[in-house]
């Protein structure tokens, strides 16, 4: 057998270091982030506990890493359509977002668990600042640019929206609306919002 390549070995150790993220979030959110330890993550894992040091440094790193994970996602999803006019990039971040959460509703279902840990919240107020930062200035201009009267409302209200199909739709999937939502939400904040020339 030939010795792995650098690519080879930068692979697994992402591998690695995504099953220890997704073990953690599970802990975290099933257990309470204070009543999970490293080496109860690192035993689910497989790993020896001084392995997980090799990937995180700490239980924080290893919440912030998560955290950033989500933060990436989301903000892939609303500037992935940037070459398109504003209109259609909302239009395209409502349809990105509710398909990203009915695809991934069991990560969604535990970070909503996580992120409603008031230890968790502490801890992550500054990363949370930036994330709903970075969103708003970036929907705000979106929505400045269809002629919304209100655009810094209408971003708001937007995030606010997804915060609580999210939070509803993984508490019962199977009985909720999601898909006319989807389509209320194109109407009420694409349609409706667009300034007519």
């Amino acid at each position: 057998m030939s010795p792995r390549t650098k690519i080879q070995f930068e692979e697994i150790r992402q591998k690695s270091r995504e099953n220890i993220e997704k073990i953690a979030l599970e802990l975290f959110a099933s257990k309470g982030y204070h009543a999970t330890s490293i080496s109860q993550i690192a035993e689910k894992a497989g790993i020896s506990k001084g392995l997980l040091y090799n990937y995180f440094e700490s239980k924080e790193q290893l919440l912030n890493s998560i955290i950033m994970k989500v933060y990436d996602e989301l903000m892939k999803i609303v500037g992935m359509n940037d070459n398109l006019p504003a209109d259609k990039q909302i239009e395209q971040m409502i349809i990105q977002t509710i398909e990203h959460l009915k695809k991934n509703i069991t990560f969604w279902r535990l970070y909503l668990f996580l992120i409603h840990q008031s230890e968790v919240q502490k801890q992550l107020k500054e990363l949370y600042n930036k994330m709903r930062i970075d969103y708003m200035d970036f929907v705000i201009k979106l929505f400045s640019e269809i002629g919304s009267k209100n655009p810094d409302m209408d971003a708001l209200l937007l995030g606010t929206m997804f915060d609580g199909i999210a939070l509803n739709y993984v508490t019962v999937p199977e009985d909720y609306p999601i898909d006319e939502l989807k389509n209320y939400l194109i109407e009420v904040f694409v349609k409706n919002k667009k300034v007519k020339k």
